[in-house]
């Protein structure tokens, strides 16, 4: 049973994934032993868990990509298991449309992206027709999305002020180790992060706080649909004029159910996803996206029926985590 309590620790950790329970605990007025307690519940349960993501400046470091699928129906299955097990496929979501399948792919460089899209997808079983979009610009990522459990007050107390950007920096062999070391736990704990990684704890720390400072990486608390309960995610796939695409993708961004979006390269120009209530909310968006961008069109909608992988965890029926293929963000010394 999902209390109040656990909704709030979400919350919390999707504002501040690593956030000390001594901390959160005078936040909440709950003793940090009950709050560890019970996120180790949550995360045991695979009902939610802290995973390392692409951040706000990915893309000056690594490649991705968006691509729709359509597939056989006898080897559908086949497909999404293959899909699931790769690594380069970081969600893999079931869709309404023409479409069958969304997914996002991640790659440390433009051939290695240019080899996931070629020789991977040559080999997927049941794939009849792609469409390929590539991710130029993120006007806002699931990273930043938050459930809206916390009084005001609470959410300011766990807000940390913005630290400068560090310029330069270039992920390396260390790196990619410490982010592959999170990804089965993000809050796994420094000590144990370097032991795994061959370092000390300060090491591990500094690292992974540099890479966060950097923008290249974030770290995003996700749920399961039991915690999600009421939301309904649409995706919409625009074509929006070249003078208006950078303000109606912000404006997207800014939204408070918006999970994605992200400015991208194919046969439309701007990619949104977003959680509603019902469905007919999208027919007013829509009417508020023409308003604001004369000319603006919609190219497809879809609705996602199920996740099979998000960000690099597995999900089973009903939405839990109930397995970890980590996302390769980069290679040691890559970027654009």
């Amino acid at each position: 049973m999902i209390s109040e309590l656990d909704l709030k620790i979400i919350h919390a950790l999707q504002i501040a994934p690593r956030v000390d329970w001594e901390q959160l605990a005078t936040v909440l007025d709950v003793s940090a032993v009950t709050l560890a307690r019970r996120w180790e519940t949550l995360r045991e349960a695979g009902i939610a868990w802290v995973t390392p993501f692409p951040g706000p400046k990915y893309l000056e470091a690594g490649w991705s990509a968006f691509a729709y699928l359509t597939s056989t129906p006898a080897r559908q299955a086949e497909l999404i298991e293959r899909l699931c097990l790769d690594p380069a496929f970081a969600t893999v979501s079931l869709v309404s449309g023409p479409h069958d399948l969304l997914v996002d792919c991640y790659a440390s460089s433009h051939d290695e992206l240019m080899r996931t899209l070629t020789r991977s997808f040559a080999e997927l079983p049941g794939l009849v027709h792609r469409d390929v979009m590539f991710s130029t610009t993120l006007h806002r990522g699931a990273s930043e999305w938050r459930s809206g459990t916390l009084e005001p007050a609470q959410v300011r107390q766990l807000g940390a002020p913005a630290r400068p950007v560090r310029v330069g920096h270039v992920p390396d062999a260390l790196d990619t180790r410490l982010v592959r070391g999170l990804s089965s736990d993000g809050r796994m704990s420094w000590a144990r992060l370097g032991q795994e990684c061959g370092v000390s704890a300060q090491t591990a720390q500094r690292r992974i706080s540099q890479i966060l400072d950097s923008g290249f990486l974030s770290l995003r608390c996700d749920a399961a649909l039991e915690i999600e309960a009421g939301q309904r995610e649409v995706s919409l796939l625009l074509s929006v004029p070249a003078t208006s695409v950078e303000e109606i993708g912000a404006y997207l961004g800014n939204l408070p159910g918006c999970r994605l979006s992200a400015e991208v390269l194919g046969a439309a120009n701007l990619l949104a996803t977003l959680w509603v209530h019902e469905f007919s909310e999208v027919r007013g968006l829509e009417v508020e996206l023409a308003r604001r961008a004369p000319g603006c069109t919609v190219v497809s909608r879809q609705a996602t029926v199920r996740h099979y992988k998000r960000a690099g965890r597995l999900l089973d029926a009903g939405g839990r985590s109930c397995g970890t293929v980590p996302v390769p963000l980069w290679e040691a010394g890559s970027g654009r």
